[in-house]
């Protein structure tokens, strides 16, 4: 029982790192550093170069969605 828990614990810990990577991720670009866009004014620049900020939202979250997906299966298929 004891070999049970102990091992408990360290997926636990395990777990609790890849949260706190998370979260740490989550504050690593603040509105004090950057402030958020003008849309509107993007939209328009955008729109000249024959752009939209849709494309480049999609791509942005696509790579946040991608790193913590990432983070995910290394934390899930740590023993496995």
């Amino acid at each position: 029982m004891a070999d049970t828990v102990e091992e408990l614990r360290g997926e636990i810990e395990r777990l609790r790192a890849v949260l706190e990577q998370i979260e740490a991720w989550s504050r690593a670009y603040p509105l004090s550093v950057f402030p958020k866009p003008d849309y509107k004014r993007v939209q328009a620049v955008l729109g000249a170069a024959a752009m939209t900020l849709d494309v480049i939202r999609a791509d942005c979250m696509r790579h946040v969605v991608e790193e913590v997906g990432r983070m995910a299966r290394v934390a899930l298929d740590h023993d496995r």
